[in-house]
């Protein structure tokens, strides 16, 4: 969950509309990463405490259908 929660803070939701390759592919790297991190943790019983974290950072929630990005 530590880690988790680190990468949340560094998660940027508007990283696809980088001018530079840099930020696209960190942002993707981190978007990926997170997405592991939230199957991987639901899948051993703490879909509650990610449900929790992913409901506490609002830049995790796409804007066009309100959706958690990385649900």
């Amino acid at each position: 969950m530590d880690e988790l929660r680190m990468l949340m803070g560094q998660y940027d939701p508007y990283y696809e509309m980088a001018d530079d390759g840099v930020s696209w592919q960190r942002g993707c790297r981190i978007h990926h990463r997170i997405r592991e991190l939230v199957k991987r943790l639901r899948a051993q019983g703490h879909g509650e405490e990610v449900d929790t974290l992913l409901n506490q950072c609002p830049g995790l929630v796409a804007s066009p259908n309100g959706e958690h990005v990385l649900a």
